[in-house]
């Protein structure tokens, strides 16, 4: 059966009890990365800063055992009944390294020019896109969230393929207190956008119209589809538990026309994979159990995604949104 929540007029989730503490731990971890950290990345060299966090990297995955345990508690719930080859423990102290050298990506991302960003990386598939835009119709490219989104949008802007990307403007976090939700978490906003440049929040009063002008110029629109933050959402089993998907960019992609093009963004800047997927095509509306199998087909790929690519999904922690 068909379940959906409706959401307030901004988009948001409704609001839930303010934290308790006024600062935690991961206030202060998240404040020192977006100033000291920040700061001692503009003055070292990049192949300096990248080899040390991958030498530190391991340390730092067996340390956050706060963050390890639950995890890989969540990897072996959502994995139960698929053959792995690697036990949910090792998968999350992987995911925490490699997050943590996505985190320094993210700081080092401008300093790395179209030159040395195409030496490192691997696109696969994109006649798939430029089919999609012979269409003349627009382009929805849809994503998760994977390591390399931001690293594999900021190469793609560069060599002529302009995403505008549909985020919410600062980044949800429950593992904050009063202090990193009021002051933290909306500067690390600000500092996403540096590296996003082209994007629509989603809150936005004019978001519709926006992606209507986007779609109707032949533009694209990168949406992440384990992304849940919308007015209207469903309820789809995934990865062994009920998940959350919006519909908007199905309702939209309906409405235009405009073809639905996979897009999977794996590594990190010594070596990063785009990949891109055969163009999805709903020409036609759709009855209500028709746009719920459309739901399925996208809960199914992001699944589908997560099982190859395990430790690169970002989504398995929520204090790493």
């Amino acid at each position: 059966m068909l379940q959906t929540q409706q959401l307030p007029r901004n988009g948001h989730p409704a609001p839930k009890r303010a934290p308790d503490s006024w600062i935690r731990m991961q206030d202060i971890m998240a404040w020192i990365y977006l100033y000291p950290v920040r700061g001692l990345c503009y003055l070292i060299p990049v192949n300096i800063l990248t080899w040390l966090t991958q030498r530190l990297a391991p340390f730092y995955a067996r340390l956050r055992r706060d963050i390890s345990v639950p995890v890989s508690q969540h990897m072996a719930k959502s994995f139960k009944g698929h053959d792995l080859s690697t036990s949910p423990e090792v998968m999350a102290r992987s995911f925490l390294a490699k997050n943590l050298r996505k985190s320094i990506d993210d700081l080092v991302i401008r300093r790395l020019s179209t030159e040395t960003l195409g030496n490192c990386a691997t696109v696969r598939g994109i006649e798939f896109l430029d089919e999609a835009l012979a269409d003349e119709k627009g382009v929805i490219v849809i994503s998760g969230h994977f390591n390399a989104n931001r690293l594999a949008k900021y190469y793609l802007r560069r060599i002529g393929y302009t995403f505008m990307s549909v985020r919410i403007p600062v980044p949800i976090s429950t593992a904050m207190g009063r202090f990193g939700n009021r002051y933290v978490a909306p500067a690390y906003g600000r500092f996403l956008t540096t590296i996003i440049e082209d994007e629509i929040h989603t809150q936005d009063a004019g978001l519709g119209a926006g992606l209507l002008r986007r779609l109707r110029d032949n533009g694209m629109i990168n949406v992440n589809i384990d992304a849940s933050v919308a007015r209207e959402k469903f309820r789809v089993k995934c990865l062994n538990e009920k998940r959350q998907f919006a519909g908007g960019f199905l309702r939209l992609a309906e409405l235009t026309g405009a073809p639905l093009v996979p897009m999977q963004c794996l590594g990190n800047s010594s070596g990063f994979e785009v990949v891109f997927g055969k163009p999805i095509r709903f020409i036609e509306g759709s009855s209500t159990e028709e746009f719920m199998g459309r739901i399925e087909l996208m809960a199914g790929l992001l699944e589908s995604w997560v099982l190859a690519h395990p430790t690169e999904w970002v989504m398995w922690s929520g204090k790493h949104r």
